[in-house]
Protein backbone atom coordinates (compact mmCIF):
# COMPACT_ATOMS: atom_id res chain seq x y z
CA UNK A 1 0.00 0.00 0.00
CA UNK A 2 2.88 2.46 1.06
CA UNK A 3 4.54 1.35 -2.41
CA UNK A 4 1.43 2.53 -4.85
CA UNK A 5 1.18 5.86 -2.64
CA UNK A 6 4.84 6.71 -3.39
CA UNK A 7 4.66 5.46 -6.90
CA UNK A 8 1.29 7.78 -7.25
CA UNK A 9 3.21 10.98 -5.28
CA UNK A 10 6.36 10.44 -8.31
CA UNK A 11 4.05 10.36 -11.07
CA UNK A 12 2.35 13.84 -9.79
CA UNK A 13 5.45 15.27 -9.44
CA UNK A 14 7.01 13.98 -12.84
CA UNK A 15 3.68 15.13 -14.46
CA UNK A 16 4.76 19.04 -12.30
CA UNK A 17 7.65 19.17 -14.02
CA UNK A 18 6.64 18.50 -17.70
CA UNK A 19 4.41 21.00 -17.28
CA UNK A 20 6.92 23.32 -15.87
CA UNK A 21 9.27 22.54 -18.42
CA UNK A 22 6.44 23.14 -21.22
CA UNK A 23 5.42 26.11 -19.78
CA UNK A 24 8.65 27.59 -19.54
CA UNK A 25 9.38 26.79 -23.15
CA UNK A 26 6.51 28.65 -24.36
CA UNK A 27 7.60 31.60 -22.80
CA UNK A 28 10.58 31.58 -23.91
CA UNK A 29 9.58 31.03 -27.73
CA UNK A 30 7.30 33.92 -27.16
CA UNK A 31 9.87 35.94 -26.16
CA UNK A 32 12.33 34.74 -28.98
CA UNK A 33 9.68 35.64 -30.69
CA UNK A 34 9.09 39.46 -29.56
CA UNK A 35 12.88 39.82 -29.46
CA UNK A 36 12.73 38.78 -33.31
CA UNK A 37 10.22 41.46 -34.34
CA UNK A 38 11.04 43.76 -32.25
CA UNK A 39 14.83 44.51 -31.59
CA UNK A 40 15.02 48.16 -30.63
CA UNK A 41 12.74 47.19 -27.68
CA UNK A 42 15.10 44.06 -26.73
CA UNK A 43 18.63 46.18 -27.16
CA UNK A 44 18.26 49.03 -24.88
CA UNK A 45 21.25 51.49 -23.83
CA UNK A 46 22.33 49.37 -21.05
CA UNK A 47 22.10 45.76 -22.35
CA UNK A 48 25.69 45.63 -24.10
CA UNK A 49 28.38 48.19 -24.32
CA UNK A 50 31.10 48.39 -26.70
CA UNK A 51 35.04 48.90 -25.39
CA UNK A 52 37.81 48.15 -26.51
CA UNK A 53 41.20 47.32 -24.35
CA UNK A 54 44.30 49.23 -24.28
CA UNK A 55 47.93 48.88 -24.71
CA UNK A 56 47.91 49.26 -20.58
CA UNK A 57 44.88 46.91 -20.02
CA UNK A 58 42.39 49.47 -19.55
CA UNK A 59 38.94 49.06 -21.27
CA UNK A 60 37.71 52.41 -23.19
CA UNK A 61 33.56 52.83 -23.77
CA UNK A 62 33.21 53.11 -27.47
CA UNK A 63 29.91 54.97 -28.94
CA UNK A 64 27.26 52.47 -29.55
CA UNK A 65 24.44 52.85 -31.86
CA UNK A 66 20.86 52.44 -31.08
CA UNK A 67 18.29 50.12 -31.65
CA UNK A 68 18.03 48.07 -34.66
CA UNK A 69 21.33 49.51 -35.87
CA UNK A 70 22.68 48.09 -33.03
CA UNK A 71 20.98 44.57 -33.55
CA UNK A 72 22.07 44.08 -37.49
CA UNK A 73 25.80 45.81 -36.66
CA UNK A 74 25.99 42.62 -33.51
CA UNK A 75 24.61 40.56 -36.32
CA UNK A 76 27.58 41.67 -39.20
CA UNK A 77 29.98 41.38 -36.81
CA UNK A 78 33.14 39.19 -37.34
CA UNK A 79 33.00 36.27 -34.43
CA UNK A 80 37.03 37.50 -33.57
CA UNK A 81 35.26 40.96 -33.38
CA UNK A 82 32.57 40.33 -30.25
CA UNK A 83 33.22 39.25 -26.54
CA UNK A 84 30.37 38.18 -24.61
CA UNK A 85 30.97 38.84 -20.78
CA UNK A 86 27.89 38.40 -18.10
CA UNK A 87 28.13 39.73 -14.90
CA UNK A 88 25.70 36.69 -13.54
CA UNK A 89 28.00 34.31 -14.86
CA UNK A 90 30.98 36.40 -13.30
CA UNK A 91 29.11 35.75 -10.22
CA UNK A 92 28.22 32.58 -10.21
CA UNK A 93 31.55 30.95 -11.53
CA UNK A 94 33.33 33.15 -8.51
CA UNK A 95 31.41 31.05 -5.94
CA UNK A 96 32.44 28.21 -7.76
CA UNK A 97 35.93 29.37 -7.36
CA UNK A 98 35.40 29.85 -3.57
CA UNK A 99 33.97 26.41 -2.90
CA UNK A 100 37.32 25.06 -4.58
CA UNK A 101 39.67 26.94 -1.97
Amino acid sequence: MFETEQKQECGIMKDRIIFFCRKSAVVLAALGFFGLFYPELCMLDNTCKAVYVTEKGEEKELEVPEGSELYYKLLSAEPEEIKIRSRLWEVISACFEKDKE
